[in-house]
């Protein structure tokens, strides 16, 4: 296979598989590889784990790649200022020293993930740093771990994985903790109301105080630092906020080298390929579709941007690849809590058109006589009329994530209730109950769909 000069912006998981995944299929190709950061890759998802303590130090953390034994170019502490179609150059700009480079492709791959999203609240922008952070890198995440250091009270303004996770972290180190979110529940995005209740209140349980439903109108301090927010009209004090109100995606780049936009990121097709021949776009800056309706989603998960960079890279190199889309299966461990989901959720589901049967059950994990068995909630969502799956959650302290990696097996594998209902599953008293809360929840399904 001839040469190819491929270059990947962004050294996310994303990025690195994409690169890894084109040399594999062209051992000639020339790969360079941009990022702004002046070390390698980071996992990002263990950010909480590390604050908590779980993770000893946040430079576990980080990730020395082997791109150069690979045969790869790379490019630490650049930024990548603008792609011309035109002349099939990449401008690479040195962050320290001022200076640029032109960088040549045949292919390029942005993988510039997203950035966290600060509402314009007053007092969030003039108190970053003195009391108000986000919790993106080890960076951040250190500096709010240094900051909890003689405070005793912390929001976090908002919901999702990063806002509860974080929450559930530092309250791990004695201190306040209030989580602030605009909409009704807890992982609004993702499960339903009747889960989210189930989190909650194990969340208060555990001493964290939650405000569903709040509006953050402003955040006051001086220049010592945070003293107080408003929420719903109520001075709280505080003496720090969590920015955690979500991400947008990274598109400039694309979007100033002609890329088309969707609602949520750069539009792509299932080569991942953008609508500029020869870029292609991955992980959480990129727009797919969802494989259960085929309409535009968006997956903003380090799973999602692994395999969407193998189909990248792969093409970038010339092969040939498509990425179905992604359902969304996730799962968080929130304090002792796993709560995980796939597909759509009855919002999702109904907004797309959808009449939803549901069927949900609790049971254990283990029979009650044996030790640690503990409490799990099962719920799966399928088409009324036909049974096809599209959806599942499940909340407990263990076995959340496994439930639901067997739902999204099923919606990918197009089947329906009666199918998963039927599967065999493994069972002994140290790993399962004999009729497991899965078949249970498609059990009462069943039943509904069949009034």
């Amino acid at each position: 296979m001839k040469s190819t000069k491929i270059v990947v912006i962004g050294l996310g998981v994303g990025g690195f598989i994409a690169a890894k995944t084109a040399k594999k299929v062209n051992s000639s190709a020339e790969i360079t590889i941009i990022d702004e950061k002046e070390y390698d890759m980071f996992s990002a998802c263990g950010l909480p784990f590390a604050m908590e303590g779980i993770v000893r130090d946040f430079d576990e953390l980080k990730h020395n790649l082997p791109t150069e034994a690979m045969g790869m170019v790379k490019l630490l502490g650049h930024r990548a200022t603008s792609i011309d179609p035109e002349q099939n150059v990449v401008t690479a700009l040195d962050i320290n020293s001022g200076t640029t480079e032109l960088v040549p492709y045949d292919s390029v791959i942005i993988a510039t993930g997203a950035a966290p999203f600060v509402p314009p609240i007053p007092g969030a922008s003039e108190l970053t740093g003195r009391g108000v952070f986000v919790v993106s890198n080890p960076e951040n995440a250190k500096d709010v771990l240094d900051y909890l250091e003689g405070i005793s009270s912390a929001v976090v303004v908002g919901a999702g994985a990063i806002g509860l996770e974080v929450g559930a972290a530092i309250s791990a180190h004695g201190i306040n903790v209030t989580i602030v979110e605009m909409l009704p529940h807890s992982f609004p995005k993702a499960i339903d109301p009747d889960i989210a209740k189930i989190l909650e209140a194990g969340l208060k349980k555990s001493g964290i105080k939650l405000m569903m439903g709040a509006a953050v109108e402003k955040i006051s301090g001086d220049e010592r630092g945070v003293a107080g927010i408003t929420i719903n009209g109520e001075d709280i004090p505080t003496e720090m906020v969590i920015m955690a109100s979500g991400v947008r995606a990274n598109w400039d780049l694309a979007m100033d080298a002609g890329c088309e936009l969707g609602a949520w990121g750069i539009r792509t097709s299932a080569k991942m390929e953008t609508s500029v021949s020869g870029i292609y776009a991955i992980g959480d800056c990129v727009e797919t579709v969802s494989p259960i309706n085929h309409k535009p989603w968006m997956s903003q998960l380090s799973t999602t941007a692994y395999r969407q960079g193998i189909t990248a890279g792969i093409n970038a190199a010339g092969g040939y690849d498509t990425f179905e889309g992604s359902i969304t299966t996730f799962v968080s461990v929130i304090g002792r809590m796993e709560v995980a989901a796939t597909g759509f959720n009855q919002f999702s589901a109904k907004s797309a058109g959808y009449d939803v049967v549901v069927g949900k059950a609790s049971g254990l994990t283990r029979p009650e006589w044996y030790p640690g068995a503990s409490k799990i909630t099962v719920k799966i969502l399928a088409d009324a009329k036909t049974g096809r799956i599209l959806g599942g959650q499940a909340i407990g302290e263990d076995g959340a994530a496994a439930r639901v990696n067997l739902i999204a097996l099923a919606i990918k594998g197009g089947m329906n209730l009666y199918d998963l209902y039927d599967a065999e599953l493994a069972y002994c008293p140290a790993v399962s109950e004999a009729y497991d809360p899965l078949s249970k929840a498609c059990e009462f399904a069943i039943r509904r769909m069949n009034r």
